[in-house]
């Protein structure tokens, strides 16, 4: 089980296992249950207000942050001229 947790909007995100998702439904206003293709939940978001409701300390004293992947597409660029696509 892992999460992720923004202070800034005291939003908690509780994914329980892995699972390919399919679908989501909100069971009571800001929280939603995440479904994977067989109709088992994976996961958990309650988009406001999360602290009323779960022990936030608590939480991060028992489970692991969700780790962030980073991107694996590749850099973009700016060019502050048109690229000269003949060059090499």
């Amino acid at each position: 089980m892992r999460y992720n947790y923004d202070e800034a909007s005291d939003a908690l995100s509780i994914r329980f296992r892995e699972g390919e998702y399919d679908e989501s439904e909100e069971i009571y206003e800001g929280f939603v249950v995440d479904f994977d293709k067989s109709g088992r939940p994976i996961g958990i978001d309650i988009y406001s207000n999360a602290s009323q409701f779960v022990d936030i300390e608590e939480m991060r004293r028992n489970l692991r942050p969700v780790e962030r992947k980073v991107s694996e597409r590749p850099p973009s660029y700016i060019a502050d001229a048109p690229l000269d696509k003949k060059k090499p």
